[in-house]
């Protein structure tokens, strides 16, 4: 029996809404070596913005209701009829827009798809006088940035004017966290922000001083430790290895009281 035959055991026909690109890859395929060069990557350039084509379509449908005879919205239409839901594909045709506009004054690098157009968005707006910053942004990208490494990423980084840091997971021991959990409670700090000291006052060939403490802020640190050397004999038959991430341990009212009244004397670890 032909490998083919069995697949289909336990798959059933092919839907022949797929067919195409089963036929598409076999002429492909047939072709080989004698396969058009320039028409293979003028057709997979033309495939980076078929979801133009999508919006296309789809402000069509909606705009004139083509769906009324078969479902009661637009909404149901994309979740029923399509498989997509309906914010998704209220995107596609807001990411098509920006696209046609960007077409339109003469731009020839273009986003690539949906997530590369949305960052987009916030400056395609038209003030009383018929302008927005749209085309502006959209120069800055494609003069400061690389083609090939125009992204959603890049895009936003470069078109926000007041960008966000972005947060990065890292894995740490449980043993660490629990000494820099208890060096932030000591110092009146949250997690990121002793991080944060640590990564700006952080010097190889500096000693490290003795930190003096507040009563409250060594009762703290010994209710502190009572917790983890709990946790770690809980631990102790299991295997020792890293956390994925931080899932920082919230500390009770109490201590957070204690800590927030006690913020004017502390002195932190890099005093």
């Amino acid at each position: 029996m032909e490998i083919t035959a069995d697949f289909n055991l336990f798959w059933g026909e092919c839907n022949n809404e797929y067919q195409p690109l089963l036929d598409f890859e076999s002429d492909i395929q047939y072709e080989g070596k004698s396969a058009n060069f320039d028409l293979l990557t003028s057709e997979i350039k033309r495939g980076f913005l078929d979801y133009v084509r999508q919006g296309i379509m789809l402000h069509t449908i909606r705009r004139f209701r083509l769906y009324k005879d078969k479902f009661k919205d637009f909404k149901t239409y994309c979740e029923q009829g399509l498989g997509r839901q309906h914010f998704y594909c209220k995107q596609i045709i807001k990411a098509a827009h920006i696209c046609l506009r960007l077409i339109k004054s003469g731009f020839e690098i273009l986003p690539n798809c949906v997530a590369q157009a949305i960052p987009l968005l916030k400056y395609a707006l038209v003030d009383q006088y018929g302008d927005s910053p749209l085309e502006s942004k959209w120069y800055e990208v494609v003069a400061t940035v690389p083609k090939e490494r125009i992204s959603a990423v890049t895009i936003a980084e470069t078109v926000d004017e007041s960008p966000k840091p972005r947060l990065q997971q890292v894995r740490i021991k449980k043993d660490t966290y629990g000494i820099l959990i208890k060096k932030a409670a000591a110092a009146g700090l949250s997690f990121s922000e002793l991080l944060d000291r640590i990564a700006d006052e952080y010097n190889p060939q500096d000693t490290e001083e003795p930190t003096t403490h507040t009563p409250e802020q060594e009762a703290i640190l010994d209710q502190l430790d009572a917790e983890f050397q709990k946790d770690s004999a809980v631990e102790a038959g299991k295997t020792d290895k890293p956390v994925a991430g931080f899932a920082i341990k919230k500390l009770s009212k109490s201590y957070q009281k204690a800590i927030s009244a006690n913020r004017s004397d502390q002195v932190s670890d890099s005093s």
